[in-house]
């Protein structure tokens, strides 16, 4: 089926990304809901890295934010990322942590050619 499907896909991937929606009835819960989908699975899910994304910040007010924020970390998330994809607010700082995960790649390019020396963006 296609969740099969879709954990295939997971199983390739260096870090997870957990969404969990701020306007959820317990998010602290959803996401411990999700841990125990992938350690059911298997293939090595639960061991991968999961940065975990608490979003629609944009909803709540900082102190409902910062709250869930606690509890999601004393639930055993290692890190909690505040966003908004409506407003985009967390999103670079997420976008770093992913690409902590990854292996670097060598510029493109002929290797006489000089390469500037900006950091690198996805957006």
């Amino acid at each position: 089926g296609i969740g099969d499907r879709f954990l295939g896909h997971i199983e390739r991937c260096r870090v997870l990304i957990h969404l969990v929606d701020i306007s959820g009835p317990d998010p602290a819960e959803a996401m411990r809901i999700v841990e125990g989908e992938l350690e059911a699975y298997g293939a090595g899910l639960d061991e991968k890295p999961t940065l975990v994304a608490l979003n629609k910040v944009d909803l709540a007010d900082p102190e409902l934010v910062e709250a869930f924020r606690k509890e999601l970390i004393e639930a055993g998330a290692e890190r909690v990322f505040a966003i908004s994809g409506a407003t985009g607010a967390g999103i670079g700082e997420l976008l770093d942590a992913v690409l902590e995960h990854l292996p670097v790649a060598a510029p493109l390019g002929h290797a006489d050619e000089q390469v500037e020396d900006k950091p690198w963006s996805p957006i």
